[in-house]
């Protein structure tokens, strides 16, 4: 992958904010364009070593709930002896091939956003992805402990100096409008 991509879009966001979502509109709208999931890494280590299946992991499934507990302990075993692994890691799978702009699905700690503001400062755009809890609800969101009162998903609620915030809870021309401005934002790096 380029070392120096032209643009980064990093989405922020709780479960059912919609940030795969977004990434992937934001994929079909960019050409050259790669998403890049902190948490593939992590799936991937995780049902290899467990002998599960990969592609059910990556989904948005009852699969991949029924471990996500597991995956998030294991997770952050590996972060605390090396914060950037899973950033490394989700940036090594596309490696060889070279993407002008990564957008970035899942930032959900402090050290991941550390770890591309320290590296790709120049050209970063951080999003945060909000949405109501009613929203996420209408999406299948169902509070889970283990999982929804941890850092996986409120490590980064105190952070303000987000690039950019895009509100989705359902307005379709709000939506449409943030969406536009990201897209510009990648257009006008290339």
């Amino acid at each position: 992958m380029a070392i120096n991509p032209k643009k980064i879009v990093c989405l922020s966001g709780k479960r059912k904010s919609g940030k795969d979502y977004v990434a992937e509109l934001l994929h079909v709208s960019i050409p050259n364009s790669v998403i890049i999931r902190i948490s593939a890494p992590i799936k991937k280590y995780w049902s290899e070593s467990k002998g599960l299946d990969m592609d059910k992991l990556m989904s948005d499934g009852a699969y991949k709930e029924k471990y996500r507990t597991e995956m998030i302990i294991w997770g952050e075993e590996k972060r605390a002896q090396d914060s950037g692994f899973f950033c490394r890691a989700a940036i090594e799978m596309f490696n060889g091939k070279d993407f002008p702009i990564w957008i970035v699905s899942d930032l959900r700690r402090e050290t991941d956003l550390k770890f591309f503001r320290d590296k790709y400062s120049n050209c970063l755009t951080c999003v945060r992805i909000s949405a109501s809890t009613e929203a996420r609800v209408k999406r299948g969101f169902v509070f889970s402990a283990g999982v929804d009162d941890t850092e996986s998903e409120n490590g980064l609620d105190h952070i303000q100096d987000w690039d950019f915030c895009f509100q989705n809870d359902g307005d379709p021309l709000l939506f449409q409008a943030n969406l536009d401005h990201l897209i510009q934002i990648c257009q006008n790096s290339l």
